[in-house]
């Protein structure tokens, strides 16, 4: 099978949606906080579990894909 290069912009926005849909659907704990700066952040056991997630995304993706270089 050959596999499709994907620009590596793509390919990081590609991961980070589909690892941010796992995590909101398998999560039973609330995920964001406001920090002290106002903006909405993923807590930090949250954003380690994030960081895990896109682990295996990446792992899968590159199954089927090549993020091109940049």
């Amino acid at each position: 099978m050959s596999k499709i290069t994907v620009p590596a912009e793509t390919w990081v926005e590609l991961y980070a949606v589909l690892s941010n849909h796992i995590l909101e659907y398998s999560s039973l704990d609330n995920i964001w906080v406001v920090d002290e700066n106002g903006d909405e952040v993923r807590t930090e056991d949250k954003q380690n579990e994030f960081c895990g997630i896109v682990d295996q995304v990446e792992t899968i993706l590159e199954a089927f894909f090549i993020k091109e270089e940049v």
